[in-house]
């Protein structure tokens, strides 16, 4: 119903797969550019720390990389008994066959 012009998202779609790989090269969890960086709070950034100024293949400009040095494996999801989320795309896809 609706289309999305792939040119649009190319660049975006990219970058992100751009800064998957180097979190392989960095040796880090999580990999994020400056972009990202500056929109989150003062409190969020002080807790980032600059790892490397690249430029990508095709990029116009480098890129500031930024990591969170954290251990995901510790934190705790809690989850909202009110907003109950497992199966969401199971049930999405059942009402999709009914509808047909």
């Amino acid at each position: 119903e609706f289309k999305v012009d792939a040119s649009y998202l190319s660049p975006n779609v990219k970058l992100a797969n751009n800064l998957e790989a180097a979190t392989q090269v960095f040796n880090v969890s999580i990999l994020m550019s400056n972009t990202v960086f500056f929109d989150m709070s003062l409190g969020m950034r002080r807790q980032c720390r600059q790892v490397d100024h690249v430029l990508f293949a095709g990029a116009s400009s480098p890129l500031k990389l930024y990591t969170i040095d954290l251990e995901y494996s510790r934190i705790k999801v809690q989850l909202d008994p009110e907003r109950p989320h497992h199966g969401r795309f199971r049930l999405r896809m059942l009402r999709n066959m009914v509808k047909e």
